[in-house]
């Protein structure tokens, strides 16, 4: 969804959240009554930044779902840094993935991620 210590949305991360909206919809949610969206980062650099970074990240995407019709009102965007990793350096060491500074950016790229958690009404 993000580049290395970038908020922006790549055209990939877009994309999947163009398609959640899609398969609401394809599910029969007519509208979205709660959404919280939750921002992380991989465990490179300072916990401080990183946990600034990780909010940018989640208010980015919050951005991007209101801009596509979401009502700003049931949106929630929060930040939790480098905690709740997918994977780690000491995960990315063991196989083989980091034996440069780019290979392990590229392996821990799975950390660098928002989650979101909705609810909605649903067409019977």
């Amino acid at each position: 969804m993000f580049a290395f210590g970038s908020a922006q949305l790549t055209p990939v991360g877009q994309s999947r959240l163009d398609n959640m909206a899609t398969e609401a919809r394809q599910a029969g949610i007519t509208s979205v009554t709660s959404m919280t969206i939750v921002g992380y980062t991989d465990p490179l650099g300072s916990e401080a930044s990183n946990q600034t970074l990780s909010e940018k990240r989640a208010a980015v995407v919050r951005d991007y779902v209101i801009s596509k019709g979401t009502p700003a009102s049931v949106v929630r965007a929060e930040g939790r840094g480098e905690t709740q990793l997918k994977v780690t350096e000491a995960d990315c060491k063991t196989k083989g993935e980091a034996k440069t500074r780019q290979a392990l950016i590229a392996c821990l790229a799975p950390n660098r991620r928002v989650e979101i958690s909705a609810t909605g009404v649903q067409s019977k």
